[in-house]
């Protein structure tokens, strides 16, 4: 069981105010609030055959201020791991700028799904609403990485982000009763370029959810939505739904979309600037390795500047060329440099073009095979199978 130290929290400063609240202003307050972090390894307490709220010192039937809503001396708060799990329960029951002390620890609330709970019972309702918003923070690698979450709870509400435009989950269920339900399904970008921990990422660990879906499991299929995200899945009408990011903490494969064992790389583990960027046969070598760095978060597609995990310089076209047929290299760090940046253009399911900025032209594998360089080329709205990209997690 892996023991987690919650990192502090970007707490929001509005609220959403529901049904009272137009679409469009529930857009705009949404944009401050609902910037929140994963990163619950484990749900203490949780099993196959048992609630959360038995046998660990929790009851729904009272308030979680008193001895007898969550106790000081049995169950969660007497261990590490327990401990996590009450600062997302805090986290996600209570309001920004509530705390909840339980002799020695002050957990924060941020989200406020359920802030009856504080001196009150947690009904139905509310357990929804807890166990929607702790499934969505679970991370099975213990990392505390930023999602954007929204939902019917009238302290999430709608809206998008522009920095975390990937709609991987929703999440829903009942954990508080015996046995638990925890439920996800799949959205639409659940296994595109997965973060570490996540739905859709590979050689993930055992998680306490499970998708009830058949063939794909998709959200699209089986729950109700509107343009942001999902209202009811099944028989339950407070799902969270959640939004991420690439994951700029870990690196990334880049590899051919109709050949997945021929990935970009450095050539010859050349470290200098100028080397160039060819295909190699895919391998656990750092020089295939990529971290992808956002530069702007002002529309959907953003832009990124990617490094190698290996020389620790970013791709670029060389020279600045805008031509095509330009090829693609390394140089060293200029924030201010456009050949440096990319954007992810999606073409078909887990599949990018990557185009620069600067250029406006696409990266390019159709001489690769052969030896070469990759370059530039394209642009617009015609491609072809050369131009098209995975990403891939991988350790």
């Amino acid at each position: 069981m892996l023991a987690v130290v919650p990192a502090p929290f970007a707490l929001g400063c509005m609220e959403v105010q529901g049904a009272e609240a137009s679409e469009d202003e529930a857009h705009e307050m949404a944009t401050e609030d609902l910037d929140t972090e994963n990163g619950l390894s484990t749900i203490n307490g949780l099993s196959t055959m048992n609630g959360l709220s038995t046998m660990n010192g929790l009851s729904t039937m009272n308030g979680l201020s008193t001895m007898n809503g969550l106790s000081t001396t049995t169950g969660l708060m007497t261990s590490t791991s327990g401990r996590a799990t009450v600062s997302y329960l805090v986290k996600c029951a209570l309001r920004s700028g509530e705390t909840l002390v339980k002799g020695a620890y002050t957990f924060t609330g941020q989200l406020g799904v359920a802030p009856e709970w504080k001196t009150g019972t947690c009904g139905t309702t509310c357990q929804e609403n807890l166990s929607a918003c702790l499934l969505a923070h679970f991370n099975t690698a213990g990392r505390h990485y930023p999602l954007w979450v929204i939902g019917p709870q009238t302290s999430l509400g709608w809206g998008k982000s522009n920095a975390k435009p990937l709609l991987e989950s929703a999440f829903f269920g009942n954990i508080f009763v015996s046995p638990p339900k925890a439920y996800y399904c799949n959205g639409p970008d659940y296994d595109r370029a997965p973060v570490a921990g996540r739905i859709g990422a590979e050689g993930a660990s055992t998680v306490p959810f499970h998708n009830p879906y058949s063939g794909n499991g998709l959200c699209n299929d089986n729950c109700s939505s509107n343009s942001d995200g999902y209202t009811s899945c099944s028989q339950y009408a407070r799902p969270i739904t959640v939004y991420r990011e690439l994951d700029a903490g870990v690196p990334y494969r880049i590899c051919q979309t109709d050949n997945l064992n021929s990935c970009l790389e450095v050539y010859n583990n050349q470290t200098a600037s100028g080397a160039s960027i060819r295909l190699g046969t895919r391998s656990q070598v750092d020089r295939q390795k990529f971290y992808f760095s956002r530069i702007t978060t002002s529309t959907k597609e953003g832009a990124y500047r990617i490094k190698n995990a290996l020389s620790q310089k970013y791709m670029s076209v060389s020279g600045g060329s805008t031509q095509s047929g330009a090829g693609i290299v390394q140089e060293s760090s200029s924030s201010s440099a456009t050949q440096q940046r990319w954007n992810l253009r999606e073409i078909t399911k887990g599949s990018y073009v990557i185009e620069n900025v600067r250029s406006g032209l696409w990266i390019d594998d159709r001489n690769a095979p052969s030896g070469y360089q990759v370059m530039q080329t394209g642009g617009g709205s015609v491609y072809d199978a050369s131009q098209m990209w995975k990403l891939i997690l991988e350790p």
